[in-house]
């Protein structure tokens, strides 16, 4: 199977020839390409909608290494302060720097408890539209090398915490003035159920990618349980009665949110990260979520240094394939912005390449023996 028809397969609920290996943020290059000549596979994650503020008046500044960006309303004005990388929105990523990282927010839009009214009036006239050409236009190119997701922004809980508000400021007002929290989040909640979720499941993509970097330290159960799970649902229902999958970007530490997760209707946890950075066992998670497929990001503690042997890189993930066999359900993502070293990602490829479906004991006990051969 080529990668896109191995990833279609597991869409599906079939059985793939091997476990699906994909990668994000691996550079172009000699090596890259012999990798995907060998089978490894690309996820391409493309807009498929154009959001638009009206009545607002937006300014960009730029600043040694930073940008600030300020909010005019007519209501008042915020401003927050990004620190940017090399290359910021020249190296081929669309508000990215050339490792494919975002800028990180120094200063967030919300500093006091007076900016949430203008914060308020800022989403609502938030709107979106679609804009399906990026998506359709990498599916052309992209061909049978991979698949293009479609990405959405955060859910609005998360835009709240993650984008809009620093999180020390977040939490106070959380306690001390949740209705002004639950307004916003109500707001832009009917914002997406209106406009963005019926665009995003015309979308041409299979795969809906909507939120993420969900990690229990920073979102609670019961949080989950308020504003995420119905998010999740609205939208899942919406992109199933058009055949779409729902993918949200699971890459934290996600073993108190796991009963949550659960019963979610959330058809894939992507970036699910297991120990040693993350909290859960990949055997534990499939445990749980029988009903979910789960694309498994390898750790970038495992495969980002250099110094450390590939005989290493392979150890860990054969004891992750043994937890994972028969490998149903499940696709490998290195999906790291950590640049993972060459010999490792050949070191992996070498493992993956033998791991054909279903995975049997002889088979893992196989690569196990061949590392001390």
């Amino acid at each position: 199977m080529l990668p896109r028809e191995r990833m279609l397969a597991l869409l599906r609920g079939e059985m793939p020839d091997k476990i699906p290996l994909f990668h994000h943020h691996l550079l172009r290059g000699q090596k890259e390409r012999e990798a995907r000549n060998r089978g490894l596979g690309v996820v391409v994650y493309r807009p498929c909608y154009v959001e638009s503020i009206e009545n607002v008046e937006v300014v960009s500044r730029s600043v040694p290494n930073g940008l600030i960006r300020t909010y005019k309303t007519p209501v008042g004005s915020l401003s927050e302060v990004q620190a940017i990388g090399v290359g910021y929105g020249m190296a081929g990523y669309a508000f990215r720097d050339w490792k494919g990282i975002i800028p990180a927010i120094r200063e967030f839009l919300v500093k006091e408890p007076d900016d949430y009214r203008v914060l308020k009036y800022i989403v609502e006239n938030i709107h979106y539209a679609p804009y399906y050409f990026a998506v359709e236009d990498q599916v052309k190119h992209l061909g049978n090398d991979g698949i293009v997701v479609s990405d959405l922004p955060y859910e609005p809980m998360e835009r709240l915490l993650l984008d809009w508000v620093d999180w020390k400021r977040f939490y106070i007002d959380l306690v001390r003035n949740p209705a002004i929290i639950d307004e916003i989040v109500e707001l832009l909640e009917k914002k997406y159920e209106q406009e963005l979720f019926p665009l995003a499941a015309n979308s041409p993509s299979e795969v809906i990618r909507y939120g993420g970097n969900i990690d229990s330290i920073l979102v609670s159960p019961p949080m989950f349980q308020k504003y995420y799970l119905p998010s999740y649902s609205k939208f899942a229902e919406i992109l199933h009665a058009k055949g779409k999958i729902l993918s949200v970007h699971m890459d934290g530490r996600l073993r108190d949110l796991a009963q949550g997760i659960a019963k979610s209707k959330v058809d894939i946890v992507e970036a699910f990260t297991p120990p040693p950075m993350g909290d859960l066992t990949i055997g534990n998670a499939l445990s749980l979520w029988n009903d979910k497929i789960i694309w498994i990001n390898f750790p970038s503690a495992i495969s980002t240094l250099p110094a450390r042997p590939s005989s290493v890189v392979k150890e860990y993930l054969i004891g992750q394939l043994q937890a994972l066999a028969p490998g149903e359900r499940v696709a490998l993502i290195v999906s790291t912005e950590n640049r993972v070293p060459e010999e490792n990602m050949m070191a992996i490829l070498e493992i993956m390449e033998r791991a054909t479906l279903p995975l049997s004991r002889e088979m893992i006990e196989e690569m196990r023996t061949s590392l001390t051969d």
